[in-house]
């Protein structure tokens, strides 16, 4: 199994851009007519987005903002529901063997390719030997899971694991595990050939990117109504940087979507002439860590206090316009094991007095306060956020300073910071996302994303979930949380925390979001 650390640049890219995504991909279709028929001429639709993808390569490019694009233009071999129930997809079967080391799923033999060519069970075990082989360098790799071989007979694709794995039939709904076609892979060269709604026409970096509707498309999602190809005939999506100009571009119809900023989209609530759209279960967490390894955060007391003086409900009101909500679990709302009462529970409450008295008892106090960083990737809302941390730490005898950086050099940061056993300590954030809770298996199992693994009793319990399912499984990842919580080593701060948010026309209606942030054109239409 590939093991993830932060040995090069080029692991350093990948590694951020599957975990902190940083762009929103803000994407929508159009119909032709009021009466939303495609009986007219054609119909483009134009969003506005802060980021373009920075790849369309399911296999090496793993941030939000290239996965929303590739899931417009690969499918996945099974679908979820908005309760998290598993239907086919590519595949119109699958089933486990009794010691849940072996998958066979069977392949739909009607399936197009944007090329012309019928997808086959081949071409699909192609794809996953590519996502899962070391030297494709991809970010998401590990979580495939320990897959040991893959065989194909007639049109069922067998997967064989080196050992159990729970969270496997999630993982094949999501965006990382997208199927790409042959015709994507010639030698070194790519490119994005998939079976999805739209097929890539034009792209010019960070400028504009046009998708075509896909004319052989066959929709097996339950999240969309859309039988076959989609309402618009052409997508264009359009890079613009600065939030005032995106939104002064919408509102002068120049485009008929945008990603606002959050304080654009506070003010979209009352104003009748457009409308926001906020990704209901994105699976995103934003948290906080510490590190712990460097005294005094080597005391669980110290970490305890810290977490007691933040008001995280005021940083959801005030710093994320009321567009996030507090969240009290390691495992995001709407995901597999999600129990935010026994959460509660665990996780301290928020008591100023209580979290001076424990720094008071360990000297440090107004006269004496606590020197520490608060660390964290500049982002819309965020950046916010860590101002009124400060405050609150400053309110309970903490002095904070705040050092803010690009995604890339952030992550560099911690990583070596969460290794070091002297200096300063700090408390820093982090997003992660994703449709099972194994995500905290990547981030916390030793060595950890950039360094975040704990301890051989936490890897214990982070190997066994992957290893169990039903409500054995459940109660193994709230035994995860218990840990993390009860022993202070994060603290759950908000979700959903980037790309959640779309405004547009009150003339487009269907978009959809899904988990990690996903977005759905197919059902889009717009009224001239």
């Amino acid at each position: 199994m590939t093991k993830f650390c932060m040995i090069s640049k080029e692991w350093r890219r990948a590694f951020f851009v599957r975990w902190l995504p940083l762009a929103v991909t803000v994407v929508a279709l159009a119909a032709t007519a009021i009466a939303f028929s495609r009986a007219a001429e054609a119909s483009d639709l134009s969003v506005a987005r802060e980021f373009d993808a920075e790849g369309l390569d399911p296999h090496r490019h793993g941030g939000t903002r290239s996965m929303q694009v590739t899931n417009l233009i690969f499918d996945t071999l099974l679908a979820m529901d908005r309760d998290g129930a598993i239907y086919p997809g590519l595949a119109t079967a699958w089933h486990a063997s009794e010691d849940g080391k072996t998958y066979a799923l069977t392949i739909r033999d009607d399936v197009k390719c944007h090329d012309g060519t019928v997808l086959d069970a081949a071409a699909v075990k192609a794809s996953i030997d590519r996502a899962t082989d070391p030297a494709t360098l991809n970010p998401n790799a590990e979580t495939w899971g320990p897959i040991k071989s893959t065989s194909v007979s007639g049109n069922v694709v067998r997967i064989d694991l080196s050992e159990p794995f729970g969270p496997f039939l999630s993982f094949l709904t999501s965006m990382p595990s997208a199927i790409i076609c042959p015709a994507s892979v010639s030698g070194d060269k790519y490119q994005p050939v998939g079976t999805g709604p739209f097929m890539l026409d034009k792209w010019t970096r960070d400028d504009q990117m046009e998708l075509a509707a896909n004319p052989d498309y066959r929709n097996f999602n339950p999240l969309i109504e859309n039988p076959g190809q989609p309402h618009i005939d052409r997508l264009i999506l359009r890079t613009i940087p600065d939030a005032v100009a995106r939104m002064a571009a919408l509102r002068s119809g120049e485009v008929d979507m945008a990603e606002p900023s959050l304080e654009e989209a506070g003010d979209l609530r009352a104003d009748a002439d457009l409308r926001l759209y906020a990704a209901e279960r994105s699976g995103q967490l934003v948290f906080a860590g510490y590190t712990w390894k460097i005294p005094p955060f080597n005391d669980p007391a110290i970490r305890m206090a810290i977490a007691m003086a933040l008001n995280r409900k005021a940083y959801a009101e005030v710093a994320f316009a009321g567009l996030a909500k507090v969240s009290d679990c390691p495992v995001a709302e709407g995901l597999f094991a999600f129990d935010p009462e026994q959460c509660a529970a665990w996780l301290p409450p928020y008591d100023p007095e209580r979290a001076r008295a424990l720094l008071a008892k360990a000297g440090y106090g107004p006269k004496n306060p606590l020197a520490i960083k608060l660390l964290g990737p500049r982002r819309d809302g965020w950046v916010a956020a860590y101002q009124m941390m400060q405050q609150d730490l400053a309110e309970v005898g903490i002095e904070a300073e705040i050092d803010t950086r690009d995604p890339s050099s952030f992550i560099e940061q911690i990583s070596g910071l969460n290794v070091a056993s002297d200096g300063k300590p700090a408390l820093w954030t982090f997003g992660i996302s994703g449709v099972d809770p194994d995500y905290l298996y990547f981030v916390w199992k030793r060595p950890g994303f950039a360094n975040m693994g704990i301890n051989e009793e936490l890897d214990a319990l982070l190997e066994q979930q992957r290893r169990l399912s039903g409500t054995t499984r459940s109660a193994n990842i709230h035994e995860i949380e218990k840990y993390l919580l009860e022993n202070q080593y994060m603290i759950p701060l908000l979700s959903p925390g980037w790309s959640w948010l779309m405004a547009h026309s009150p003339r487009v209606e269907g978009f959809k979001m899904g988990f990690m942030a996903s977005q759905y054109f197919n059902d889009v239409k717009v009224a001239e």
